[in-house]
């Protein structure tokens, strides 16, 4: 049975073949792209303390000022979220879902 594929015996790949039916560029979206929702994190430098614990820092205002700010101290920063749990019983069984807090960023600069 010394049988071979015209594929195998030249060493090429098959090519895919076009789905019947389908023209054009597929569009697809993001997964967990929110646009509508904003940004609740808040962003601090880290500080270390002398017996090896991590404290939150100066507060800034952004992401990218925070990593600006954390090399160019050569440190490292932390990016917090603040979540409030709430029962939602609009089907009759409670259900525990968490809701953003919004709070007001009070950020000094130094």
């Amino acid at each position: 049975m010394a049988t071979a594929t015209t594929e195998a015996a030249t060493g090429r790949i098959a090519e895919p073949k076009a789905t019947a039916g389908k023209t054009g560029p597929v569009s697809r979206r993001r997964r967990g792209a929110r646009a509508a929702e904003p940004s609740t994190a808040r962003f601090f430098l880290i500080k270390m303390s002398g017996n090896g614990t991590v404290e939150l820092g100066q507060e800034v205002a952004s992401e990218n000022e925070a990593m600006v700010e954390s090399f160019r101290v050569g440190g490292s920063f932390a990016v917090v979220t603040e979540w409030k749990a709430q029962v939602d019983l609009a089907t009759g069984v409670p259900i525990i879902k968490k809701e953003a807090v919004r709070s007001e960023k009070k950020v000094t600069h130094s």
